[in-house]
């Protein structure tokens, strides 16, 4: 029988045939050391940072800070963080000593139990580096600060350098504060005199003896003289609320009148009332023995 010759010197149609270009083409791409990726191949610049390695403010608050403070700071159930007077008068010192180690109950002592204020440092049991940490103050504090990386991987050494050319802070620079402001830190006070500075300055909102004010529908509303409200918050985080006020709740600050009947707290009321407080929670765990 005669041979077909007819696509003698042609592929086969229908048959799979392979060029030798795209091959060399390929090869010469791999080659070259060029950034092309391969398809369905991630790009490294394009990798998720781990959370330890995370320098910027805004994912760095969403994911430690918002829960208790607020999504931007304000409306949460634990005091705003971004509040001007607030950030104008806390110290530096005493905002991270707080955030790496958290806070205690009462005076503050050791044996104190801790709020829910947790310590965020590593080293205090926390998940944050010290780097972290000095981010979150530099950014609350409005604080101008550079990040030094020793090179471009996520995970190179880092160091947060307190001002520089850094002025896109996420809440802005720090507030001016009022003239001659309380001590945002101070022990002592005379729980006596609190009482009377109570009575003037804070019993119509929270109450004789800070019981509450009844409602209409027989709730009572604003009571602080409770157990577990005294029991799990610091010295010092009255003050800061006295001094502060909570905006957020209708709570003026100290310098603001209206809701006072005029009243205006001095810096001896501030601490004073504030021992009283205390007070109430000695009387507690005098009871509870």
């Amino acid at each position: 029988m005669k041979e077909n010759r007819i696509n003698e010197g042609r592929p086969p149609r229908g048959r799979f045939t392979l060029s030798v270009y795209p091959l060399v083409t390929l090869a010469a791409v791999l080659m070259g050391g060029c950034d092309w990726q391969l398809p369905g191949k991630p790009d490294p610049k394009e990798r998720p940072v781990p959370p330890e390695y995370v320098l910027e403010f805004k994912p760095l608050f969403q994911r430690n800070c918002a829960g208790c403070h607020g999504a931007d700071g304000k409306m949460g159930p634990a005091p705003p963080l971004n509040e001007p007077l607030f950030r104008a008068l806390v110290p530096e010192a005493e905002l991270k000593e707080v955030i790496s180690k958290g806070r205690k109950s009462g005076a503050g002592r050791k044996d104190d139990p801790p709020t829910p204020m947790p310590a965020f440092l590593k080293e205090h049991g926390g998940t944050l580096s010290p780097e972290q940490v000095q981010v979150l103050v530099y950014e609350i504090k409005g604080i101008p600060y550079r990040l030094e990386r020793s090179s471009e991987e996520y995970n190179a050494k880092v160091k947060v350098v307190r001002g520089g050319d850094r002025m896109d802070l996420g809440w802005g620079e720090t507030p001016s504060g009022p003239k001659d402001p309380p001590p945002y830190l101070k022990a002592g006070g005379n729980a006596k005199r609190g009482a009377k500075v109570f009575d003037l300055a804070c019993a119509m909102c929270h109450g004789t003896d800070g019981n509450g004010i009844k409602q209409k529908d027989d709730t009572v509303a604003n009571a602080i003289h409770d157990a577990a409200f005294l029991g799990l918050i610091s010295d010092r985080a009255l003050r800061r609320i006295v001094i502060t006020g909570r905006a957020d709740l209708g709570m003026p600050s100290y310098k603001n009148t209206e809701e006072r009947g005029d009243y205006q707290l001095s810096k001896e009321d501030i601490s004073d009332v504030v021992a009283f407080l205390a007070s109430w929670r000695r009387e507690r765990v005098a009871q509870s023995k």
